[in-house]
């Protein structure tokens, strides 16, 4: 799988975590939120769970992603684990994978409109 395909794998976890996160802020009262594992794979569905807020840090950065631990290895050479933990890991793409990655970024869209 190219850097590009690995970026847009991860983009469609991504999106579908953004729903996860909006439908939990708005209905649940939950201290732990289940969360997709962003990873390459695409016939992953692991379950990453963390705090709202820890997600909303990890998504400030366009190129990061959290996975479960071991699952940083399916993105090969586009990604760099930068956070890790017992629970899960956060990889950033580079290169090629985390250009795409930006730009299929829904905040950074939402960004550039505010901007």
């Amino acid at each position: 799988m190219d850097d590009e395909q690995v970026a847009r794998n991860d983009a469609i976890f991504r999106d579908a975590n953004e729903r996860i996160e909006r439908a939990a802020a708005k209905f649940a009262d939950l201290d732990v939120v289940p969360f997709i594992c962003e990873c390459a794979e695409p016939r992953c569905r692991d379950v990453v769970r963390l705090p709202l807020a820890e997600y909303e840090r990890v998504r400030e950065h366009s190129t990061w992603f959290v996975v479960v631990p071991g699952h940083e290895a399916t993105a090969g050479s586009s990604a760099e684990v930068v956070e890790s933990n017992d629970d899960y890991h956060v990889v950033e793409k580079v290169g090629r994978a985390a250009e795409v990655a930006a730009e299929l970024d829904p905040r950074a869209e939402l960004d550039q409109r505010a901007g």
